[in-house]
């Protein structure tokens, strides 16, 4: 993830962020030299129903609060929220009304 960030940009006005997700593992962020690992709360396995987009749902939430000038710590969190939620669903419906906390 580091040397991945370190790649040179057209726009070096920001760095690099570098996002590594890894199902139920830890999730890397690497950006300005630096590695974070955050870790991923565990759901027990009867409660998983069907992992297609959750990738998906983990952009979605990480760039929720990355347009909001949330830290990276937020945007993670919120990332695995959502992907937490997409996978105890079957397909990639979303419920009516979020309960997200930020």
């Amino acid at each position: 993830a580091l040397a991945v960030s370190a790649l040179p940009k057209k726009n070096s006005s920001k760095p690099r962020t570098v996002v590594f997700t890894q199902g139920s593992q830890s999730t890397i962020v690497a950006c300005d030299g630096k590695v974070t690992e955050f870790a991923v709360d565990p759901l027990a396995r009867e409660l998983l129903v069907d992992t297609n987009g959750a990738g998906d749902a983990f952009v979605g939430g990480f760039l929720s609060q990355l347009v909001n000038g949330k830290d990276m710590e937020a945007c993670v969190k919120a990332g695995h929220w959502a992907a937490k939620y997409i996978i105890q669903q079957s397909g990639t419906q979303f419920g009516a009304t979020c309960d997200y906390q930020a």
